[in-house]
């Protein structure tokens, strides 16, 4: 037989082993993570006719005559090439960007494949839904850690897991304080207080009270301008009002000292003075009568005057007088001094006492005066002072229309209410002793709140209200709870703020350094510590000229949770989300690298094994000690170049039809041969 006929057997079997490896790609060319196989031919060994002929000195060499004896298949290679990679959104789909394998578990068996689309199975298990084998990986512990002595296993996830509550520890604030803003305190302020003009008080005649005639205060006397004519009957004499007046003789006045000075320099008909009630009294020094006459360019001057008008006569014992004439109080004042806003005396007498009471951050407190003769106003306001505990300036004061101002120290804490000045049986005094409020007490205070958990999981609110003080960049803080919980330590401190604005302290009461909150539910003591930033730094609360925005940032608390969700990362990190907002890593998945990839053996379901020539399996985590990513919600897709298969299968077409020619050409040669012996 012809060795060229078996040379095109040869070719003809090869080729269709070819064109098979070209058909299964294409076949697979949308199989998820397929990967393409290449054949490779080589030649059969050649029949050597003669061998080589070695050269010698006079003869040339000669070269071997060998005739082939057809090929065979030298390898059928996997093409480890990467595919591309589809979107699927499914969290469970899975696609490997770089080297590197899935391991599965089917029995005691391990299986590697590039196919990535996974799914949970009755039991939680990760699993390949096509034939139940189960996807390998790292589990974690119940801290959601996975040590890395962690053995490879079977991935798991506990689906109707529970996270137990943990209990807050830590409460952050940040934000601001309102440098800017002021706690006020209580301003009272009492009805206009007057006094009885007595010789010698000298006060300016503009801004008198007058009682009786004119009952009203003189107003609206001009310098230089404003006069007073006074007749005695047979003298006429001008005065005029003035601003300043320091002479006598000038029939110039300013006070009402002043006028009778004046008067008694040049009349001598009769005599001026003041007397005790504050009035002008005329008293004639002829014996004989004569009509007192006064006049004024001032209608309330005149008025005040004009019940002088009259008749005087020392014989007959015939005087005149004006109104009387009252100023406003002032601190020096007597008390028994005093009138009320329409000139009445308020009768307080040597031997009285007034009560003081008053209501002062809610607390009663009240104090007793005793008067005297010379128990002044200024005596009442001190009394005042100390009795309602004012520490800051002015306090209590009299006010130029001589009521009586108080102005409590800042904050609702300082707050005065329900004040009561009284005189037993004096009805005119307790009127006049009547506050109107100019100014409720406030105190300039931000709350910020947020929910904590208990060792059981219930939640509670603690609100943090800061309230400032009447020190500069210092402010009070109180917590307080929501519901029937109790607080047993730390419910207060202060909080202090450098020039700048930054933290300067954060401090409790007694000493302490955590909120201790009692749940009254069976839980134990929920001990937090309060987090406001960094000392002399800028990262917590502070304190600024602008609007107060400081809030509850954080608190590392939770309460109970079920596994609600998972997600898978590019390192193949397990994540689950829990109903309760926590998150906990559950497992990790594992990759598998091989020294020769191309020397496993396929085992169908997109699987493969390992061989002797494949190497052992060499695991490691996506990212870290393989160089590899997971692309979560991604399948690869297989990496078959059609463009590529095409071709080759016209090659193979033409390999094999080149092949069945040199068959039938053999053919033909052997009939002509058989054809000899005809």
């Amino acid at each position: 037989m012809m060795r060229s006929l078996f040379a095109g057997v040869s070719g003809l079997r090869n080729h269709q082993a070819r064109m098979d490896v070209i058909g299964n790609n294409i076949a697979n060319v949308n199989t998820v993570g397929f990967k393409a196989g290449r054949v490779n031919f080589k030649e059969v060994l050649a029949l050597t006719l003669t061998g080589a002929v070695r050269p010698t000195e006079t003869d040339g060499g000669a070269n071997p005559r060998q005739i082939g004896l057809g090929m065979t298949v030298s390898s059928i290679d996997t093409i480890f090439a990467q595919g591309n990679l589809e979107a699927t959104g499914k969290t469970t789909d899975l696609a490997i960007t770089g080297d590197g394998f899935f391991v599965m578990r089917n029995g005691k068996s391990n299986y590697y494949t590039r196919a990535g689309n996974f799914d949970f199975d009755a039991r939680g298990r990760l699993i390949d839904p096509s034939n139940g084998w189960i996807v390998q990986g790292q589990m974690a512990d119940n801290r959601g850690e996975i040590p890395s002595s962690s053995i490879v296993e079977d991935i798991v996830l506990p689906f109707g897991q529970k996270v137990p509550a943990n209990p807050t520890q830590q409460i952050i604030f940040t934000g601001n304080l309102d440098a800017s803003s002021i706690p006020i305190g209580t301003i009272l302020d009492s009805s206009v207080l007057l006094a009885i003009e007595e010789a010698g008080d000298d006060s300016t005649m503009d801004g008198l009270f007058s009682k009786g005639q004119a009952n009203s205060l003189i107003s609206g006397l001009i310098s230089g301008v404003t006069t007073l004519t006074v007749n005695d009957g047979t003298t006429t004499q001008v005065y005029t009002w003035v601003a300043n007046d320091t002479a006598i003789g000038n029939s110039l006045f300013n006070s009402l000292d002043d006028l009778v000075a004046e008067l008694n320099n040049d009349f001598a008909s009769f005599t001026a003075a003041v007397n005790s009630s504050g009035a002008v009294v005329f008293t004639d020094t002829t014996g004989s009568a004569h009509t007192m006459n006064f006049s004024s360019n001032n209608p309330t001057l005149q008025t005040a005057f004009s019940n002088a008008n009259a008749s005087i006569d020392s014989s007959a014992s015939l005087t005149a007088s004006t109104d009387e004439f009252s100023h406003y109080a002032t601190e020096d004042e007597p008390l028994i001094k005093l009138r009320n806003a329409i000139g009445e005396s308020l009768t307080i007498a040597d031997g009285d006492s007034i009560d003081i009471s008053a209501d002062v951050g809610g607390l009663p407190t009240s104090d007793t005066l005793a008067v005297t003769s010379t128990t002044t106003l200024g005596d009442l306001t001190t009394q005042l002072i100390s009795t309602f505990g004012i520490q800051g300036l002015p306090g209590v004061s009299v006010d130029s229309d001589g009521s009586i101002y108080i102005e409590g120290d800042q904050g609702m804490d300082n707050e005065i209410t329900a004040v009561v000045i009284r005189s037993t049986g004096n009805a005119k005094f307790n009127t006049a002793m009547s506050f109107v409020e100019e100014q409720e007490a406030k105190d300039v205070t931000h709350s910020a709140s947020i929910t904590v958990f208990d060792a059981l999981g219930e939640e509670h609110v603690v609100s943090l209200e800061f309230k400032k003080t009447s020190l500069r960049n210092q402010w009070e803080w109180t917590a307080t709870v929501g519901g029937d919980e109790i607080i047993s330590s730390g419910s207060s401190g202060v909080v202090t703020f450098n020039a700048d604005g930054s933290l300067n302290t954060f401090t409790f009461d007694n000493g302490l350094n955590t909120l201790k909150i009692d749940p009254n539910n069976g839980a134990s003591i929920i001990d937090v510590a309060l987090d406001v930033g960094t000392l002399n730094a800028f990262d917590g609360l502070t304190q600024f000229a602008s609007s107060s925005t400081a809030v509850a940032s954080f608190q590392d608390g939770y309460g109970n949770g079920d596994l609600d969700n998972i997600s898978i990362d590019r390192t193949g990190k397990i994540t689950g989300t829990f109903t309760n907002g926590v998150t906990q890593t559950l497992a990790r998945l594992v990759l598998a690298t091989f020294n020769n990839p191309s020397g496993l053996l396929r085992v169908g379901d997109n699987a493969y094994r390992t061989t002797g020539n494949s190497g052992n399996s060499i695991i490691g985590i996506a990212g870290e000690s393989i160089r590899s990513e997971i692309v979560p919600g991604t399948l690869e897709m297989s990496n078959v170049d059609l463009a590529q298969e095409f071709t080759n299968m016209i090659i193979a077409q033409r390999g094999f039809q080149a092949n069945s020619r040199v068959i039938t050409t053999s053919d033909e040669m052997l009939t002509e041969l058989v054809n000899l012996k005809r």
